[in-house]
């Protein structure tokens, strides 16, 4: 009966240990434990640059999306989003980051006190891809534009702005390491060809009446980088688009391809 007991409570304690939380916690660089700023001492911050977009939308931009590195005077570093409370900017810096524009920015941390400890300049992009979209409009009488889906899981390519679009053959291109596409879906109501090849996208597209804004020539299944994926119409390729009018094609000049990247 001992030798039971003994058992059953060795059973127990492996048991309890295997259901404890012995692995690392990424969000805290490997520890276990949520990372304290108690009593350590500051010697050196650093904006982690590898860790900055080349470009950031206004709309969207956070500063959870910027990183420092912060090194302590016992030698040991730390990786901290800049909306940690030990990290701040000047309400002069807060207010650059409303507007377009590359401005300089200057992060400060501070200790436990809440004294200044040290500081890190940085230049960052910001830009916005509402107004991006907003221009391109404006560029011309017919616009084709590429776009995410609301879902974010296809590119769609559609008539953004027409005085009369009915047909057209297209060529996009794109970077195959960082975007990949797969399925296509043609629009139903008039004669579509969609060709993926390895960096290149051909659309061809014919109507028997001039396409209504809004409407979407196609779409194709996407995954990766969206964004930094480089896709831009081929200027390589003779893209053209035509008009109806009085029932016979005419050439189409006043027009832009634009991609979006929201």
């Amino acid at each position: 009966m001992k030798k039971r007991l003994i058992f059953v409570l060795l059973f127990l304690l492996v048991f309890t240990l295997a259901g404890c939380k012995t692995g690392v916690d990424p969000e805290n660089g490997g520890d276990d434990k949520p990372f304290s700023w108690e009593g350590k001492e500051v010697s050196d911050v650093s904006i982690l640059r590898n860790k900055m977009a080349e470009e950031y939308d206004i709309d969207e931009f956070d500063l959870s999306m910027l990183y420092v590195e912060v090194e302590f005077a016992d030698g040991t570093k730390q990786e901290i989003k800049c909306n940690d409370e030990h990290i701040s900017l000047s309400e002069a810096d807060l207010k650059k980051l409303t507007y377009v524009g590359k401005p300089r920015i200057t992060v400060v941390c501070t200790d436990n006190n809440g004294n200044e400890v040290e500081t890190a300049g940085f230049v960052i992009n910001l830009v916005s891809y509402t107004l991006q979209d907003t221009q391109a409009l404006d560029l011309a009488g017919n616009v084709i534009m590429a776009r995410r889906s609301s879902d974010g899981t296809k590119v769609e390519f559609f008539v953004a702005k027409t005085n009369g679009l009915a047909s057209g053959q297209l060529q996009f291109k794109y970077n195959k390491d960082v975007l990949t596409l797969g399925e296509v879906t043609k629009n139903a109501n008039f004669y579509g060809n969609v060709k993926v090849e390895d960096g290149k996208i051909s659309i061809g597209f014919a109507s028997d009446a001039n396409l209504e804004v809004g409407t979407v020539i196609c779409s194709i299944v996407f995954s990766g980088d969206y964004r930094n994926s480089g896709l831009a119409l081929n200027e390589e390729f003779n893209n053209q688009c035509f008009s109806i009018v009085e029932n016979a094609p005419v050439s189409v000049d006043d027009i832009a391809y634009h991609v979006s990247r929201k």
